[in-house]
């Protein structure tokens, strides 16, 4: 990811965020059976941008103890951008990319349940994976 993604996603998810503290739902209109699943990939993104951004930041520092959180929220990154984009157009490979998406986010979220105790973000990234990895798996019943 470059710099100029990293930007874009970052102001992606302020632009979710905002909406959201103003009660607007980030869907589409059209979309309403799909919303609980894009939003779970948005909310994903949102605090897996902050929990690579922690584990770069402390691997930058020599800690290696994130270094697996930090690959697999690197998987899980663009298969949640993925993810909300097909959701967004209603796909039909929407369920193929769930299932895969689904696992994705389980493996992130046990890398990260390893620290939840000691650092709130990776908590924070691990819910945000199980409630994604969930609604995958809603898509894919």
């Amino acid at each position: 990811m470059n710099r100029r993604d990293l930007v874009l996603a970052g102001v992606g998810a302020v632009a979710v965020a905002a909406l959201r503290a103003e009660g607007v739902e980030p869907a589409p209109a059209g979309t309403p059976a799909r919303s609980p699943l894009i939003d779970a990939a948005f909310a994903c993104l949102q605090v897996g941008e902050a929990c690579q951004q922690h584990c770069l930041a402390l691997l930058g520092k020599s800690d290696t103890s994130l270094a697996e959180c930090a690959t697999t929220v690197a998987a899980m990154l663009p298969m949640c951008r993925a993810l909300a984009e097909l959701a967004v157009q209603e796909s039909p490979h929407l369920k193929a990319l769930a299932a895969v998406c689904a696992r994705v986010c389980r493996d992130c979220e046990k890398a990260c349940r390893k620290h939840e105790s000691h650092h709130a973000i990776c908590k924070q990234c691990a819910e945000s994976c199980a409630v994604c990895a969930a609604q995958c798996e809603k898509v894919q019943a």
